[in-house]
């Protein structure tokens, strides 16, 4: 069964939100953007989670997708 987003584009993303969301795309691991950010693994674990909720997806994978279709991030 396709996924198709019915949802509009997670617009209400803070700045460190969108951070995250360039460093899934960019294929930073979460101990990559903890380090980049000064931030502990758990932080960065728990800003996808709240990612993931606000952009509607599950995964790494879906929120990558997600950001280039709806152009969350710079090409």
């Amino acid at each position: 069964m396709p996924h198709e987003h019915t949802q509009p584009p997670c617009v209400d993303l803070t700045p460190r939100e969108r951070d995250l969301v360039r460093g899934i795309v960019s294929g930073r691991t979460n101990r990559e953007m903890a380090r980049e950010f000064g931030v502990s693994e758990q932080a960065v674990k728990n800003g996808l989670s709240t990612v993931y909720h606000k952009c509607h997806v599950r995964n790494r994978l879906e929120l990558a997708l997600y950001a280039v279709e709806h152009r969350l991030v710079a090409d």
